[in-house]
């Protein structure tokens, strides 16, 4: 091994292509140089999709091995004040689960 591999290598700049060796998502590579072995996670994931109409959970499903992974997606209105009067938070409503949320702060 040349020195400016080794040195590389050191650095932790391994080479060699990286294989799925299974149908599970572990990606593996062993360094042309030096003959380490590493192994990283990499998933071919799907688009999110609503589980309900009326609900913001999400879904999406990696299509190599199967795992699913999930996130809450708010379509939220537009900002309004909760009443006239002075010092009144502010409140949005979600367009698909109507939750609402309002500001955490209020003038002084």
């Amino acid at each position: 091994m040349n020195v400016l591999r080794k040195l590389l290598c050191g650095m932790g700049l391994h080479s060699g292509a990286w294989s799925l060796p299974g149908v599970r998502c572990e990606n593996v590579r062993v360094c042309t140089a030096c003959g380490q072995r590493n192994e990283r996670v990499r998933h071919t994931w799907g688009a999110f999709a609503y589980l309900e109409a009326d609900q913001c959970e999400q879904v999406r499903r990696c299509e190599r091995c199967g795992v699913t992974e999930s996130r809450s997606e708010h379509d939220w209105g537009p900002w309004l004040y909760a009443n006239m009067e002075f010092n009144a938070p502010q409140v949005h409503k979600c367009r698909r689960c109507h939750k609402t949320e309002k500001t955490l702060y209020t003038l002084r």
